[in-house]
């Protein structure tokens, strides 16, 4: 609501078009639905709305209720983006998602990239409030007589995200009443270091001799096995994304092991190859160490 009366202040409301998916995970998501579309109206804006039964998809697609969730939504949004006139989807998470995200990543192991967390832009989405805390959007909506909907999901502490809410986050606040602010800096100085990997990857890769062939992407083995192991991970790391089925609205996972386990035969010339996580593989062809997806070995390869 803080994010539509933000926006409706200042591009009017010609230009905006609210959007709501219900999650189908709860009795009342479907009144919730229909609420959130009456306080869109109030602002002047369509609200368009659809229902997605997320827990038959996460069973389908065998991912956990909260995953399933999130490409549920972007998929939803990213749908209308592409019939609307419009250039971009902008959705409101704020400091403490950051925070949130920030510290569920490290807690399952991720690497320097975690720290970036959510990231403000990702392709066509659009993140402008994630400098600003709950506390601050909430007394923006009281200060200006505007409601809004509390998610009786987010207390339900069979979430990992909302243990780390309820429990982690005021632990943080006693050690540091400035810690959202410490945390976006740290998000910030990570972007900074993620941009320059990614600049250096391209001369890396450049270097290695890449190539692609069809959905599969190679380097020379030999070149891969010899660089420093910093840099042979955020190689693997960009084969690895490249290849990867993407999640929408970024972040895309790409596991450690993976791409240790590639660094593993890269050092094995004509080591043949080995199926990864994620739906993808990793086989040498000649001189040259090709990632791609494993779905292609599906009926009978035996590889």
């Amino acid at each position: 609501m803080a994010l539509l009366a933000l926006l409706r202040r200042h591009l009017g409301p010609g230009s905006l078009l609210a959007a709501h998916l219900d999650h189908g995970l709860r009795p009342g998501s479907a009144a919730e639905a229909q609420r959130a579309g009456e306080m869109a109206g109030r602002l002047g804006l369509e609200c368009r709305t659809a229902r997605v039964e997320v827990g038959l998809l996460a069973r389908e697609r065998g991912k956990g209720i909260e995953e399933a969730a999130r490409a549920a939504r972007y998929d939803f949004l990213l749908s209308i983006l592409s019939c609307w006139p419009g250039d971009h989807v902008v959705t409101a998470h704020q400091a403490e998602d950051q925070a949130e995200t920030i510290i569920m990543k490290l807690a399952r192991g991720g690497g320097p990239g975690a720290l970036v967390g959510i990231r403000a832009v990702s392709g066509p989405v659009l993140r402008p409030l994630l400098g600003f805390g709950r506390d601050e959007l909430r007394g923006y909506l009281r200060a200006r007589g505007l409601g809004w909907l509390e998610d009786p999901s987010n207390a339900d502490q069979r979430f990992g995200r909302n243990l780390v809410r309820r429990e982690i986050l005021p632990q943080l606040g006693r050690l540091n009443p400035a810690f959202l602010a410490a945390f976006g800096r740290a998000s910030g100085l990570a972007a900074c270091e993620e941009e320059f990997w990614d600049r250096h990857l391209d001369g890396l890769l450049e270097r290695l001799g890449y190539r692609e062939d069809g959905d599969w992407l190679g380097v020379l083995g030999q070149g891969l096995a010899g660089l420093g192991l910093a840099e042979a991970r955020r190689v693997c790391g960009r084969l690895l994304r490249r290849v990867g089925p993407r999640r929408p609205g970024g972040g895309e996972p790409v596991s450690l092991a993976s791409a240790d386990m590639i660094l593993g035969i890269a050092g094995t010339p004509g080591g043949g190859g080995l199926d990864l996580p994620g739906g993808r593989r990793a086989e040498w062809r000649g001189q040259y160490l090709y990632v791609g997806p494993a779905s292609r070995y599906g009926r009978g390869s035996g590889a």
